[in-house]
């Protein structure tokens, strides 16, 4: 998959979020994203979690979670169907995102991010869709644990320019033996955008 899709939906998050809150934008925000298949499993309701253990080196500093649908086209974003995560307090915290597949949906771009400076562990992405009894159903992802040998296999990456960001696999972990480990330092804000609180 080419960068500019995932540029166009970055894009599109930073338009759409106007209405939301006024916080900063780093444009050397690292992000992965995970694309799940949803061809034939179009208009049933769907979840998708992940757990976020956070320190934040300030009060604008912290992960950003999204989903979007796409259609068939490598850019066709479906613009309508963008869900911000909520989140759970603890040490974990889990974000998840509840929404209803598209009729015209062939995937889910599943987008998180660090925005800012801090140190961050990603961990568990679970994504559940119904089946015809409307029952929810928990469906494998490759390396949804982050185990791989090759810590964000599976995953579309931006890691953006900025030389003060480490990306690694971390023995602190919530579910397996390890998780993503996201350590973000002099990231600089370059202007104002309207953002989820999440």
């Amino acid at each position: 998959m080419k960068n500019t899709c995932f540029l166009l939906l970055t894009v599109l998050f930073a338009t759409t979020a106007g209405a939301q809150s006024t916080q900063f934008n780093y444009p050397d925000a690292f992000y992965f994203v995970k694309e799940i298949k949803t061809t034939g499993l179009t208009e049933r309701p769907f979840h998708i979690e992940i757990t976020v253990k956070e320190t934040p080196a300030d009060s604008l500093s912290r992960p950003r979670i999204y989903a979007v649908q796409v259609r068939k086209g490598k850019e066709d974003i479906i613009g309508k169907t963008m869900v911000y995560a909520t989140a759970t307090n603890g040490e974990w915290k889990t974000y998840s995102i509840d929404g209803i597949t598209d009729k015209e949906a062939t995937r889910i771009w599943f987008y998180a991010a660090v925005n800012g400076n801090g140190n961050f562990y990603f961990d568990k992405l679970q994504y559940s869709i119904a089946d015809t009894n409307g029952t929810l159903q928990e469906k494998d992802l490759s390396n949804q644990s982050f185990e791989d040998k090759k810590i964000l296999n599976g995953y579309f990456v931006n890691t953006g320019n900025s030389k003060d960001l480490q990306i690694k696999a971390s023995a602190i972990a919530n579910d397996g033996k390890q998780s993503l480990q996201v350590i973000a330092t002099n990231q600089k804000p370059a202007g104002i955008r309207g953002v989820v609180k999440n």
